[in-house]
């Protein structure tokens, strides 16, 4: 699906303030009080996923995502479900939950549903101190055997969105998280940073003052993928990652 190249840009109404000197990451680990945890709030949110590539804007899917607390196996704990609706045919709908500690963003268990034409495919993982494992238990479950050993309790590369909205950025700021992606390769840890800040255009005609957080994911010869976190609320409102051929991989709050 095609889309006018303007549409949901967000052009910064001012100039980018160029980011300040960056101090030594702190190292963040699983377990870890995450000091603005209050300003994740309940709620679903939407986003589109597109790729700017030249003067085209291609739709890639919606993406949904909810965050709650509820209470499971007795006690209380933080849900982001996730679901994926591609914009494009063969039609592809992708769900996901991930349950975790509140407060800490300590991951628990996590599981994918895809549901395509030809059946569903299932996967759950749960995470522990030395690494994350199948859950046995689940049924169906694909990856019920998976294993992969780290040396260090890892965070869910699934919840960054919402994690990286509860950390405390401020002029300078760095951080090494360990994250892994479950079902994925070998856990490592990431260095985020302040990389900036941007007035962003508001829907209703306002503007909002923005971090932006960006990362190299570990390949400092590639340019950074870059994060706008509204400042007095740390909502995600987009997301630029550069790719192969000049493609760039954008994450775009939508209203309401």
């Amino acid at each position: 699906m095609a889309i006018g190249a303007a549409a949901l840009a967000s052009p910064a109404i001012a100039r980018a303030t160029p980011p300040r000197a960056a101090q030594t990451p702190h190292s963040l680990n699983v377990g870890d009080r995450l000091q603005r945890f209050d300003l994740l709030k309940p709620g679903v949110r939407s986003y589109l996923r597109s790729q700017l590539r030249g003067d085209q804007h291609l739709a890639t899917d919606i993406w949904r995502r909810e965050t709650r607390i509820d209470t499971v196996d007795g006690a209380p704990r933080l849900l982001i479900l996730q679901r994926w609706d591609s914009a494009h045919q063969p039609s592809v709908t992708s769900e996901r939950v991930s349950v975790l500690e509140p407060g800490t963003f300590r991951p628990i268990t996590h599981t994918r549903v895809a549901t395509q034409e030809d059946g569903r495919r299932i996967e759950g993982f749960r995470f522990a101190d030395d690494g994350v494992y199948g859950l046995a238990d689940l049924p169906g479950n694909e990856r019920a055997g998976f294993a992969q050993k780290s040396n260090e309790a890892m965070f869910n590369f699934e919840t960054d969105l919402e994690m990286l909205q509860t950390l405390a950025w401020a002029p300078g700021y760095s951080v090494s998280i360990p994250f892994y992606h479950p079902g994925g390769g070998a856990p490592a840890r990431y260095v985020w940073s302040v990389g900036g800040e941007e007035r962003v255009p508001s829907p209703d005609g306002g503007a909002l003052d923005c971090w932006i957080i960006q990362t190299d994911y570990n390949d400092p010869g590639h340019p950074p993928a870059r994060f706008w976190l509204v400042k007095s609320t740390q909502q995600f409102l987009k997301l630029e990652a550069p790719g192969a051929d000049h493609v760039i991989h954008r994450k775009v709050l939508l209203p309401g």
